[in-house]
């Protein structure tokens, strides 16, 4: 198990760009009423043939050129553990969608504590993918939006005001 969820999206995300996405679309719902977490990562990569899609899961498929594939198993066991589940919708040449639901309350669901972090490695290691974050807690939303397209050099004052963009976006929804 990963000890943050960030770290899930940044792996699927990574598996898309891999995969030719140039637009990635990241959703996060926190209901409390609801006792849910949804994580969605949606891209526009290759997409996965019935067969691929049939594999996703098992530890020892890959499409890369790894030897195994853990992302993909290794979330659908966190969110079994913490009585959720987690779903895979994709079509060669029409990307994929994966949605993953957790119990919020369930003392095995690991934290969301490091997303700042993943969309800052993601912005600015891969400038030329259009980013959007939707973070939503108990209806009330923070979003962001990322054209790619970028290059050259990040300085590091780019770094920091992204940075203090997420996180008081994220702080103010209660989230941070």
């Amino acid at each position: 198990m990963m000890e943050d969820l960030s770290l899930h999206i940044l792996d699927i995300v990574e598996n898309a760009v891999a995969a030719g996405a140039t637009r990635v679309s990241i959703a996060v719902d926190e209901n409390s009423a609801r006792d849910l977490l949804a994580l969605r990562v949606t891209d526009n990569g290759r997409g996965m043939t019935r067969e691929e899609r049939r594999r996703a899961f098992d530890p020892f498929f890959t499409t890369g050129r790894k030897r195994t594939g853990l992302g993909l198993p290794l979330l659908a066991q966190t969110a079994a553990q913490s009585g959720g589940r987690i779903r895979l919708e994709s079509a060669p040449g029409r990307g994929a969608r994966i949605t993953a639901r957790f119990r919020l309350s369930h003392v095995d669901r690991p934290p969301l504590t490091r997303i700042a972090e993943t969309l800052l490695a993601l912005a600015f290691g891969h400038p030329g993918v259009d980013l959007r974050y939707r973070h939503a807690r108990n209806g009330v939303v923070f979003g962001w939006t990322r054209k790619g397209g970028r290059t050259g050099a990040v300085s590091p004052a780019e770094v920091a005001a992204l940075r203090r963009r997420i996180e008081a976006g994220l702080g103010r929804i209660g989230a941070g």
